[in-house]
């Protein structure tokens, strides 16, 4: 069946930090979201019966309004680094990662996105991170299929580990049950279409913002760099069919919506000098 981009559900990530409401979100024409934990702290304080309550209640008030929960960002940050070679802070995040799934899956998502590290990775201890996040993601990707739930392990900037379609491809290679998130304003060596087809098929879910090519921006497409036609040529032909799930910073959701739109007709423009 030919994949047709204009009916992909439209997703943004969502907070309770964030200046939009989800009824605003539901308003401008978006079906679903992801939701975002609280980062940077000790999963011991994020995992908690209070924070719970706090989610909980936003996702009750997203399926009051028909917005489905697509995915849930798992938290990141230095505590939460899942490559760290330390073990008293490793084991801790895995555990709090592994508790958070059993929230995600009574929320009804499909799909937590994860960071393979933090920053900065020093040259020195690259490889062995590199191995260290592999272990990582091959169990928690066995624990998420458990819990009936994709495993997606997003691409990240600078010196962070999964900068590269290459890296990305070496930390899920043991985990075959693990999907990619792409992140189309963190590579900074190669553009997002041709990681887009590196990855192929395996990629499950995305973060869509543009950037200037030099550091992340989370800008909303149009502003940035990004080949939007390319992306979504890309993104089709490796067979992806949604949803279209925007990470930018944004204030008005119906600015968001509207790039779409422009992203639609840049796809079907370059459509149009194939033929």
């Amino acid at each position: 069946m030919a994949i047709n981009p204009a009916e992909w559900k439209l997703g943004t990530y969502w907070d309770d930090k964030e200046p939009h409401t989800l009824e605003q979100i539901k308003e401008a024409g978006f079906a679903c979201i992801e939701l975002n934990l609280d980062n940077y702290k000790a999963p011991s304080d994020t995992v908690t019966i209070d924070n719970f309550a706090r989610y909980d209640r936003a996702v009750q008030t997203a399926k009051d309004l028909g917005l489905e929960i697509w995915s849930v960002h798992l938290p990141f940050g230095s505590l939460w680094d899942i490559s760290d070679l330390d073990d008293a802070v490793r084991e801790p995040a895995l555990e709090g990662n592994i508790e958070i799934m059993d929230w995600a899956k009574g929320w009804g998502a499909e799909v937590l996105v994860i960071h393979p590290s933090f920053e900065p990775i020093p040259d020195g201890e690259r490889a062995e991170r590199l191995a260290r996040a592999s272990e990582s993601i091959r169990l928690l990707t066995g624990e998420a299929v458990k819990q009936g739930l994709r495993l997606a392990v997003e691409d990240l900037p600078r010196t962070c580990l999964g900068n590269n379609a290459a890296e990305i491809a070496a930390m899920i290679k043991e985990a075959p049950e693990a999907a990619v998130c792409c992140d189309t304003n963190h590579l900074l060596t190669e553009t997002p279409e041709d990681f887009i087809r590196s990855i192929g098929s395996r990629i499950r879910t995305l973060h869509v913002s543009d950037y200037d090519g030099v550091d992340e921006r989370h800008w909303i497409p149009g502003r940035g760099i990004v080949r939007w036609g390319e992306v979504m040529r890309a993104l089709v032909d490796n067979g992806y069919n949604g949803p279209f799930m925007f990470e930018a910073d944004y204030e008005n959701p119906r600015e968001v919506v509207a790039s779409f739109r422009a992203i639609l007709d840049a796809y079907s423009e370059a459509d149009l000098r194939e033929q």
